[in-house]
């Protein structure tokens, strides 16, 4: 659209022109022109406010018309009069200086805000391609709806601001998927449908297949687009294809023929191939591929906790001892298997932070040492569920960091107790008797007490047992 200066009418500037030279000014008799630049097709808003700039132009005329009609001699009168202060049009209407001027003011915002809301219009018609559409662009991958998702269950978040689809960095995609080819519709390579099991996948988390990622953030949440995939695109996709297949036909690697450490190449040809002929085929011959995408649900970051391979080391600090608060409420409520879940997920979080410690420093001892607290909850909690030689493990991980740990101590004595270990109980209390004799020596004595008497059941039920045994060779 070309942009002018505000459209002021000539005869507007003549009334002026007239007035200072104190003249009586008449209408042009000729025809207005119209000089106001033309109206682009696509700004039909722009045309209604102009149409509604003229319409006021006339109630007001209309209004001035009205009050100088009733009184008619005294207007004739008023023509004649060259001295008079005001201008004068043909319709009969007397209108001040001031309101001339007004009027025109009037006139030339509105177009001015007219010509600019039209502009804006213009150029947001056509938002810019999202980072996903633009990459299935790029890449040759075309795109087709063959059933179109539900708009309702699309999350607020995910909205993008110029209009269409934007979701955030770590979403996770539920959806089935369908490859095929398509010089032969009828055949599929693979079909999560037949397997019975649902894919999963995290954006931005680098996907060996990397096209599937952008597919996916094009569409709704029950959606099934079709795409269409160049075979440039498909260099990595029989070997991540082959990892899928064995994942959804519970497949795991021979161990009596373990895979040896080689490039891809020699790799294939020492295994004989991928193990899957259609997949050796298309790695001989690549061509172009249908995927065929069924987008069950997303889960936004802020919708669950994050799991945690995809959680950063700050995000893994964060988690340890909100983990371990969990946990302690939870063990407080009775519910000891939820518990030692929670204290066996920071366990983890700590193994995955110290993986990238070098040993002997102090960041790698500091978080080794902060297992000790988690290990002796384990051991409490597997206590309480029976799970005694579990407990035994739990209090042993505990005493390799802190081997005077009274606690850890304490604990495995009772579970060693529990499988009638009776030595081994007996020595871990002597322990803690030393190490906390004014606390503990109480508690130990009578754990003492009940160690003697399983000690002596046991005595009882071996004599027993051998009794048994001498009467029937008695009797043989």
């Amino acid at each position: 659209m070309c942009l002018s200066r505000p459209v002021i009418y000539p005869f507007f500037f003549q009334i002026m022109r007239d007035k200072e030279k104190g003249k009586k000014t008449k209408k042009p008799s000729h025809k207005k022109q119209d000089i106001s630049p033309p109206v682009s097709t696509n700004s039909e808003k722009l045309v209604n406010k102009e149409t509604e700039v003229k319409s006021s132009r006339k109630e007001i005329t209309s209004e001035s018309s009205k009050s100088t009609k009733k009184d008619t001699n005294k207007s004739t009168d008023h023509k004649n009069d060259k001295d008079c202060d005001h201008d004068h049009v043909d319709d009969g209407g007397v209108r001040s200086k001031e309101e001339g001027e007004k009027l025109i003011n009037q006139m030339a915002d509105a177009l001015r805000k007219a010509r600019e809301d039209g502009l804006s219009q213009s150029l947001n018609k056509k938002p810019p391609l999202s980072a996903a559409s633009n990459y299935l662009m790029t890449h040759n991958i075309r795109k087709r709806i063959l059933h179109v998702g539900n708009p309702s269950k699309m999350p607020a978040e995910c909205t993008a601001p110029g209009g269409g689809i934007a979701y955030p960095k770590h979403t996770k995609f539920i959806f089935d998927y369908r490859i095929g080819d398509p010089d032969t519709p009828e055949d599929f390579l693979d079909d999560t449908k037949k397997y019975g099991k649902k894919m999963e996948l995290y954006s931005g988390k680098d996907f060996q297949i990397e096209f599937w990622e952008y597919c996916l953030q094009t569409m709704m949440v029950g959606e099934v687009s079709s795409f269409m995939v160049p075979p440039s695109q498909l260099s990595a996709f029989p070997m991540v294809n082959k990892k899928l297949r064995d994942y959804m036909l519970n497949r795991t690697p021979d161990s009596a023929n373990p895979s040896k450490h080689a490039c891809a190449f020699m790799s294939l040809q020492a295994q004989g191939g991928l193990g899957y002929p259609d997949l050796d085929e298309f790695l001989l011959k690549p061509k172009m591929l249908e995927f065929v995408f069924d987008l069950h649900s997303v889960i936004l970051p802020n919708e669950a906790p994050k799991e945690s391979w995809i959680m950063t080391p700050e995000e893994k600090v964060e988690a340890i001892p909100r983990l371990r608060k969990e946990g302690n409420d939870l063990y407080a409520q009775g519910q000891w298997f939820n518990s030692a879940a929670k204290y066996e997920e920071a366990l983890n979080l700590i193994e995955q932070l110290i993986l990238v410690e070098k040993p002997g420093e102090p960041e790698y001892e500091q978080l080794d040492q902060s297992r000790v607290p988690f290990y002796l909850n384990m051991a409490q909690c597997q206590f309480k569920l029976k799970d005694y030689y579990g407990a035994i493990r739990s209090a042993s991980e505990a005493l390799t960091r802190d081997k005077d740990n009274v606690k850890a101590l304490f604990r495995r004595a009772q579970a060693y107790s529990a499988t009638s270990d009776v030595q081994l109980a007996e020595a871990d209390y002597l322990r803690v008797r030393e190490l906390a004799p004014d606390t503990m020596t109480a508690c130990v004595n009578r754990e003492l007490a009940n160690l003697e008497r399983i000690s002596r059941e046991c005595e009882e039920q071996k004599r027993r047992l051998l009794a048994g045994k001498f009467f029937k060779m008695q009797s043989s």
